[in-house]
């Protein structure tokens, strides 16, 4: 019998590696080590980075800057002839408590200096950008501002890219790439409305609830003006408001925009690996109704189902509906906690709950093979 561990990372607890090895302890305490094999996986947000790192890829470290505009260090990674860039490594989420200035006056500029080192190196084919897991908001204004971009006012006076200045675009001036650029997404939002970016992830940023539509009506400002000088429409493209809008800005560039959890799989070879497993475990902090839009767990349930292979998940928490997902050839759900207990509980002894889990289901498995 052979198991594919296959899990995305439990957020704000765990890497996908960490889930991974936790979960593979447990089961080579009842099977055979040579029967399990793994491979994290990411969605194109927070973790993406490491799973290119554990396909060969090594990282580049270059200055940047944070999402108020402060000098840092970051890090894009090379794996082969492409650059693979972390939207969370130079835009990164700040949590309330370490928050400088308001959400408005943020930027996506940290993000396109590694694209702008990645795109300069002679050895890079092409640029990969992991959009997820950031702090910014504006539209991707910083981004472009990095590749070259510039904007004007009304009164032709240059324009800082940061999001409290979306309103005042008047002339967007685009940068002219020599190298493909490709954005892949963890959630399918558009750029604007109530699903968008500002509306969907604005307050959990910093932007004030009353500031909320104002700050959407300036990103539709942003948006137009660029579109309308560029002769597109990108506002409703599935993951144009990823990243707080970073997506529309790789659009804006003349890059393009692919699914996050769709392309990794591809990277991995998932569907190789998938039809030489008897069963596949994989697994996220949370499953609930986005899991099949774009999630890990619903794009190896897809892959699996494909095969007719049986897809256990391990979470840590989980919606009371889940039936499209059982439809859709997910077998089994098997939450982390042991018992009663805090989330802050269960994150903390998250290593050792794998751990047992996995051994649990490994008895499991071991008896249905008989």
């Amino acid at each position: 019998m052979q198991i594919l561990i296959a899990p995305d990372s439990f957020k704000g607890s765990l890497s996908a590696q960490a889930v991974a090895t936790g979960l593979a302890r447990g089961l080579s305490h009842v099977l055979p080590e040579n029967s399990v094999r793994i491979q994290p996986m990411a969605d194109g947000g927070e973790g993406t980075g490491a799973v290119v790192e554990h396909l060969g890829g090594r990282r580049v470290f270059s200055p940047t800057v944070t999402i108020y505009g402060q000098p840092t260090e970051g890090y894009w990674i090379r794996w082969e002839r492409v650059a693979v860039v972390e939207a969370a490594v130079g835009s990164g989420f700040v949590p309330p408590e370490s928050r400088q200035f308001s959400g408005e006056h943020t930027t996506s500029l940290g993000t396109g200096l590694l694209i702008a080192h990645a795109l300069a190196d002679p050895g890079i084919d092409r640029v990969i950008v992991a959009l997820g897991g950031t702090g910014s908001t504006d539209g991707g204004m910083g981004l472009l501002a990095a590749l070259g971009a510039r904007f004007e006012d009304s009164h032709g006076q240059i324009l800082e890219p940061f999001g409290d200045n979306l309103g005042k675009v008047a002339k967007y001036s685009a940068p002219h790439l020599t190298k493909p650029l490709m954005g892949i997404y963890d959630v399918q939002v558009p750029l604007l409305g109530p699903r968008g970016a500002v509306a969907q992830f604005g307050i959990q940023k910093g932007i004030a609830p009353p500031n909320v539509d104002r700050v959407n009506a300036e990103m539709a400002h942003y948006a137009h003006r660029i579109q309308s000088q560029l002769n597109e429409h990108w506002i409703e493209n599935l993951g144009a408001g990823s990243a707080g809008g970073m997506g529309f800005g790789i659009l804006a560039a003349g890059g393009c925009l692919e699914p996050g959890a769709e392309t990794i799989a591809h990277w991995c070879k998932l569907d190789e690996q998938i039809q030489t497993a008897d069963w596949i475990v994989t697994g996220e902090g949370r499953i609930d109704r986005q899991t099949l839009e774009g999630k890990v767990v619903g794009t190896i349930v897809r892959h699996a189902e494909q095969y007719h292979k049986p897809v256990v998940a391990v979470v840590g928490s989980r919606t009371d509906d889940l039936h499209e997902l059982h439809l859709a050839g997910l077998t089994l759900v098997m939450p982390l906690a042991t018992g009663p207990m805090t989330l802050q509980e269960e994150m903390a002894n998250a290593p050792q709950l794998l751990s047992l889990l996995g051994e649990e289901l490994g008895w499991l498995l071991k008896t249905l093979d008989h």
